[in-house]
């Protein structure tokens, strides 16, 4: 059977900023290596399936960078572009339609394009795992990953072992809790976190769409004609216009009854927020991370510090700060209110001063 990826990289990553930004988010970034993170997950990735049958699909507003930045030994045919971004069920849907109709059925790995990866070795043995077990189950299947804390910022699946076929079953997916209800996950030892990866059969992902999504499932005809013709982009925006945002999990992995996970025997990281991006890099003997030249601190402790600019940057006395310099903007905030600083996004967008900021 063939095997594709499909790379999910049409977000904004306004959660990374002012690292990331509108017009360069942050998988168009080299965040912790020598190329950008899109092309990192490409390379990773690339001894499982070749350049032809790796798909990428990206923001609109993103197609220049896509094809200025985006490996060029990936067909540029293979970078799919939705118009806006309306979350992941109907970009997988979409994305999905595009791959049967250029190349046939055949079994998919859904991955995203801003996770931080150890042991690549382990990921490949994962994945292809996953790929035989969606071939011999027809079921969907999702990387689970080892709690290590009782993180409040991501999903978990609770779970069940499957000896019959060699891994687990999902018994249900659950939204990012609270912090005593991450603790008593862990201690459990029944949950994983949710690491957003799937692997899946074609025809068994379009099943569960017709099952759970009859919104989206019934313009598959209407998409699928529209595919590869000079009515594509308009088809597309149309129905995108009338679709809600939901993601793939709430739309359908909440719903379904037949899912196998497999535990992940890699490092993972999902590059999320500002304190996400700093637990990359090495710490100090104070607890902590400081990048960039132009910067002197004194007595600081359990502190994160990004400097890109030009000005020298001088702390002294401080404790569980972030600070970050770069894009022309400076934010400092302590690392338990990074959240807010989506509000203070969305202010930001009220008014056309700020544009150039964002």
């Amino acid at each position: 059977m063939n095997k594709y990826v499909l790379i999910l990289a049409g977000g904004n990553g306004t959660r990374l900023w002012p690292i990331s930004i509108e017009r360069k988010p942050k998988q168009f970034l080299k965040l912790y290596g020598n190329e950008i993170m899109i092309n990192e997950t490409i390379q990773r990735v690339k001894k499982i399936f070749s350049y032809e049958n790796i798909f990428i699909i990206v923001n609109e507003k993103q197609i220049e960078l896509a094809n200025k930045y985006i490996d060029v030994n990936i067909p540029r045919q293979n970078i799919i572009s939705e118009p806006e971004t309306k979350n992941t069920a109907i970009c997988i849907f979409y994305a999905t339609l595009k791959i049967k109709k250029m190349k046939g059925d055949g079994v998919i790995t859904v991955l995203s394009s801003d996770h931080y990866i150890e042991r690549n070795d382990k990921l490949l043995q994962n994945i292809e795992d996953g790929i035989r077990l969606a071939i011999n189950t027809n079921s969907l299947v999702t990387i689970g990953i080892q709690p290590s804390y009782p993180a409040t910022g991501f999903g978990y699946i609770k779970y069940c072992t499957d000896l019959k076929n060699n891994c687990n079953t999902v018994i249900e997916f659950k939204e990012k809790p609270s912090y005593e209800m991450a603790v008593r996950y862990l201690q459990s030892n029944e949950y994983v976190w949710n690491s957003g990866m799937f692997i899946w059969q074609e025809r068994t992902i379009l099943e569960e769409f017709k099952k759970y999504m009859a919104n989206i499932y019934n313009e598959r005809q209407k998409i699928y004609n529209a595919i590869n013709t000079k009515d594509e982009k308009e088809v597309i925006k149309d129905i995108y216009n009338h679709i809600q945002p939901i993601s793939i999990d709430k739309g359908i992995l909440e719903k379904a009854y037949d899912i196998k996970m497999i535990k992940a025997s890699f490092e993972w990281l999902d590059i999320g927020t500002i304190n996400d991006y700093f637990k990359i890099y090495p710490k100090d003997n104070n607890g902590n991370t400081i990048i960039g030249d132009l910067t002197i601190s004194e007595r600081i402790s359990n502190t994160n510090i990004l400097n890109k600019s030009d000005e020298l940057l001088v702390t002294i006395g401080i404790k569980d700060v972030n600070i970050i310099k770069d894009n022309n903007v400076c934010v400092i905030c302590n690392k338990e209110n990074v959240i807010d600083l989506q509000q203070v996004i969305s202010d930001l967008k009220k008014d056309n001063k700020y544009k150039s900021y964002l």
